[in-house]
């Protein structure tokens, strides 16, 4: 009986309501570019301010539902996709319009989709948390004659899991399966805009 009103109590703490925030550090999927696929050119950067100032709060289950844990990897997204772009050509640069940079390519980019979800898996005394993340980013690519190369998706997942934490170590789960799921959307953005030679082929 002791044994279950402790166990209570660890609950209840687990319960009590707290609002995190969190962020990720910027990531490159420029590794994945293949050397003889870089391209002797300019390129402009458009990212849609959904995208760029993406915001989200995490979707929760019931242990530690009452707390509120919103991520925010817009910046850190954006600079991304330019760490991952920037050996692929000669020059890359950003702006808010194609007038801005003619006779360039030019490279949109929109937010598709961030779904990052948090569980807390109960245990004795204190849940273990564990994070899944996902984001998928529309591209659509256009030659420096205006005319469109290539419309695609770039997709990334990230998961992870703390071997012993509590509700205080959400955000800390999160912010890892989310930096996880923007690397793995850059690696999948190399390979499909630049090492597929989609920008240089009709």
């Amino acid at each position: 009986m002791r044994l279950r009103i402790l166990g209570i109590a660890a609950l209840t703490i687990l319960l009590q309501a707290c609002a995190y925030k969190g962020q990720i550090q910027s990531v490159s999927g420029a590794a994945e570019v293949m050397p003889t696929r870089r391209i002797n050119a300019d390129a402009a950067v458009r990212i849609d301010p959904e995208l760029a100032e993406m915001s989200k709060k995490v979707n929760v289950g019931f242990v530690c539902g009452a707390h509120n844990y919103t991520i925010t990897p817009g910046t850190a997204v954006s600079e991304s996709i330019m760490r991952t772009l920037e050996p692929a050509f000669r020059s890359v640069s950003r702006v808010e319009t194609r007038e801005e940079r003619p006779g360039t390519y030019f490279l949109d980019f929109k937010l598709d989709e961030f779904a990052p979800r948090l569980k807390f898996n109960p245990g004795f005394w204190m849940a273990t948390p564990e994070s899944t993340s996902e984001i998928s980013i529309r591209v659509s690519a256009f030659r420096p004659d205006g005319t469109p190369a290539i419309r695609t998706t770039a997709r990334g997942q990230g998961n992870h899991e703390d071997g012993a934490g509590s509700c205080d170590k959400g955000m800390d789960v999160v912010e890892v399966a989310t930096q996880e799921a923007v690397q793995r959307a850059m690696e999948d953005l190399a390979q499909k805009l630049i090492n597929s030679k989609a920008l240089l082929e009709d």
